[in-house]
């Protein structure tokens, strides 16, 4: 409904980064419903506000270095061009920051918080699979934001991989927060560095992310799955 209304309604094409104008909203409510379900139905503990796995924290380390990097730069380019930036401009940008940080705690409590618990004491390899393939299934609703569908299929394909990383680092760290506070860096740094017009740096930042995930989903996440189902079958 919100990608509907954005493209078909106000005329904003999904990836301009006036969207969120009309989007805030609908993520407010989203992310108000996703609390209500949590509250309803699960203890904040299960869903991933427990104590974090510190043993653990190491798979959250690539997060951490681009996430850091990427709200660094773009800090560091708002400050220096602060002179060349308009009134209009800044404004989109908190109006970003508000509505990727409504993104990251909505989706993130969705999937890798109620949809992962669900299916996580049945199964851990059910649990990281079936959160990762609904996570990307929901971005398939960008093309009633104007997205064109072959973009729609590749970007189901990299927010599988990024489904399939993040619901494994919430396995093993078992907290949400920082994946949360990752995801609205990310969506933040692109986002905002679009409204602040910075270039390609933050793009490269994502390149190489995206890189790091094909290599974990193509070789550490296959051995790991074998000696869960090994695991299993001896049980």
């Amino acid at each position: 409904m919100g990608m509907y209304t954005t493209y078909h309604i106000y005329g904003i094409r999904y990836g301009e980064s006036q969207m969120v104008k009309p989007l805030v909203w609908f993520e407010l409510v989203m992310t108000i419903f996703a609390l209500f379900m949590a509250k309803q139905y699960f203890s904040w503990q299960a869903l991933g506000f427990g104590k974090i796995n510190f043993k653990n924290m190491l798979w959250f380390v690539p997060m951490l270095v681009i996430g850091t990097m990427m709200i660094v730069y773009l800090g560091y380019f708002a400050i220096t061009n602060a002179d060349s930036i308009t009134p209009e401009q800044w404004q989109l940008f908190f109006l970003v920051c508000v509505t990727t940080f409504l993104v990251g705690v909505s989706e993130e409590l969705v999937y890798r918080g109620i949809v992962f618990t669900a299916f996580v004491k049945e199964s851990k390899v059910k649990a990281v699979f079936i959160s990762a393939i609904t996570f990307s299934l929901l971005h398939s609703v960008n093309v009633f934001g104007g997205l064109a569908f072959g973009d729609m299929l590749v970007q189901l394909g990299m927010t599988l991989l990024s489904g399939l990383f993040y619901a494994f680092v919430r396995l093993k760290i078992n907290n949400i927060i920082p994946i949360i506070i990752f995801h609205w860096f990310w969506d933040f740094g692109l986002m905002g560095g679009q409204v602040l017009q910075m270039g390609e740096t933050n793009n490269m930042l994502t390149s190489v992310f995206l890189l790091f995930e094909v290599v974990f989903v193509c070789t550490y996440l296959p051995y790991w799955v074998y000696n869960e189902m090994k695991k299993n079958k001896t049980q």
